[in-house]
């Protein structure tokens, strides 16, 4: 029916590749200066800075699709199936409302006035094509509605609670694992190589 759209924060991507070129620049540096010894003792921290920065900053993002939101955070993915979606509220951030629990969106801040009119300022036109945007709050929540009153309106959540219950429907959380145990593991390496 729609195409999926993708809302991640482009500053947070421009961040996270600044990052890792410096990482590049500072293991090239000691390279150079201090040897290979050095370079493999600083090996560690660099990897968990830009780890840590890319888990922040690049990877969350909220998906938009016909059949669910999907919600990607620091630690964990979200996903919402249409029927289990109860409600959107802007706060500090975007927060869904669930047959679960609410899901708070780390890559949708409320966005400034500045940030607002820069946005209205340049829209594009509607592409077939899945496009990734810019995750403001008020973006995502619009993207939100929007798609389920189309999908609403279509016929598609029609007995959709009927269906939530009978197929036990509820948001899935998945932890990021390998992230978590990528960071804590670089962080007690860093922690060794340095002490």
């Amino acid at each position: 029916m729609g195409t999926t759209q993708e809302f991640s924060s482009i500053y947070g991507r421009w961040l996270t590749g600044a990052t890792a070129l410096l990482a590049v620049v500072a293991m090239v540096v000691t390279l150079l200066q201090e040897g290979a010894e050095q370079t493999l003792r600083l090996l560690p921290v660099t990897g968990a800075i830009v780890l840590v920065v890319w888990a922040l900053f690049w990877r969350p993002a909220v998906e938009v699709s016909d059949g669910e939101i999907v919600v990607r955070n620091v630690l964990a993915t979200v996903r919402i199936p249409w029927p289990a979606y109860r409600g959107v509220t802007v706060k500090y951030s975007l927060v869904l409302h669930t047959t679960g629990r609410d899901v708070t969106a780390w890559a949708a801040p409320r966005s400034s006035a500045t940030g607002r009119w820069l946005r209205s300022s340049r829209r594009r036109p509607a592409s077939a094509e899945p496009r990734r945007e810019h995750g403001s709050a008020e973006a995502v929540a619009e993207a939100v509605v929007d798609r389920h009153d189309a999908l609403a309106a279509a016929g598609y959540l029609r007995g959709a609670e009927v269906a939530r219950v009978a197929g036990d429907l509820r948001p899935v959380r998945s932890w990021h694992w390998a992230t978590i145990a990528g960071t804590v593991v670089l962080a007690a390496l860093a922690t060794v190589t340095l002490g």
